[in-house]
């Protein structure tokens, strides 16, 4: 049977439809595949960038305060009644960036003298190990004395925090 004029322009508009909604399914996706790449590469730099964030460059200045004065104001501390409110001084003491060798190494032995519950003594020495400023010398009042806690947790704990100094 010959096709009519009709349906011979029929199939053309048809076919013609089919093209355009082949293209245009080509091109959605295609979007969809770029949009895709596009969007995981920005998850992957987001992501790397929390994984790393930058710490910043520390410079330790010499302090302004003598280390003497450091010495009263932590025997001065000690001498407080309340366990709680020793450990708080003493944390305030331990996070000063311009804390003096010397007075690290007597913050440590206060610690060990002046608090008695375990886990505030090892509040006060974490807080010491991550003051950017925390020098050799408060490294090894801590190692000498490290003897001292009682549980075994709390000095890997430490050594955890020194080693990874």
């Amino acid at each position: 049977m010959p096709f009519r004029s009709e349906d011979k322009a029929f199939y053309e508009r048809k076919l013609t439809l089919w093209e355009n909604n082949e293209m245009r399914r080509i091109l959605l996706n295609s979007i969809t595949v770029l949009a895709a790449f596009w969007l995981t590469g920005c998850v992957v730099v987001v992501h790397e960038e929390k994984r790393h964030p930058r710490k910043p460059d520390v410079v330790c200045i010499p302090p302004d305060v003598p280390s003497d004065v450091v010495i009263q104001e932590i025997d001065a501390v000690g001498k407080l009644f309340f366990e709680p409110d020793k450990r708080d001084a003493y944390m305030r003491i331990a996070k000063r960036p311009d804390l003096h060798d010397e007075a690290q190494v007597h913050l440590v032995s206060a610690v060990f003298d002046n608090l008695f519950f375990e886990p505030m003594q090892r509040d006060v020495l974490m807080a010491l190990i991550s003051n950017p400023c925390f020098s050799p010398a408060g490294r090894q009042a801590i190692l000498s004395q490290l003897d001292r806690l009682f549980f075994e947790p709390t000095k890997t704990e430490i050594l955890e925090a020194l080693s990874r100094r």
